[in-house]
């Protein structure tokens, strides 16, 4: 059961007294090395979880999961599918979380990313033509994070091996 569904706590309530409850948060380790046009995932979204958890009240339980980024069980490697991930799953997900206030949501995601004053997502980064942008936005925002010479090698050797 999903703890942020509070329309459901009496039922939450009996649940939690009958059956025993085993607390699952992310783990980015799951991710590995994997990296998508060059922004290495596992870290990443580490970072995306601790500014979750430090700009949204009672986030703990609201952090993003790995699964999100292992679509059919293999890490995202694509740019192209990760914008997807982040535009459709991600993206609305955390605005949810953050209700209208695109302050906290440019303090998680970026200033590249959000444009607070004007209360919106730049949408143009996820347009294939602005998948670099969308990455270098990230990397930009998230200045702990860089391209690292093995997430370039990584992508490149993924690359090779497709079809």
């Amino acid at each position: 059961m999903n703890t942020t569904d509070r329309s459901i706590a009496l039922l939450d309530a009996a649940l939690r007294r009958r059956f025993g409850f085993i607390e699952l948060l992310p783990d980015a380790r799951t991710l590995g090395t994997a990296s998508a046009g060059g922004l290495p995932l596992g870290p990443w979204l580490d970072e995306l979880n601790r500014r979750i958890v430090k700009h949204v009240r009672g986030a703990r339980h609201l952090q993003v999961g790995h699964s999100y980024l292992l679509p059919g069980g293999t890490a995202v490697r694509d740019v192209g599918r990760f914008a997807e991930v982040l535009r459709d799953d991600i993206v609305p997900l955390l605005e949810e979380y953050c209700y209208e206030d695109f302050d906290a949501l440019a303090k998680i995601l970026g200033d590249r990313i959000v444009d607070s004053g004007r209360q919106r997502i730049d949408a143009t980064l996820f347009e294939a033509p602005r998948h670099g942008d969308l990455v270098q936005a990230l990397l930009s925002s998230f200045d702990q994070l860089t391209t690292t010479q093995q997430a370039v090698l990584a992508e490149a050797d993924a690359e090779a091996d497709a079809p």
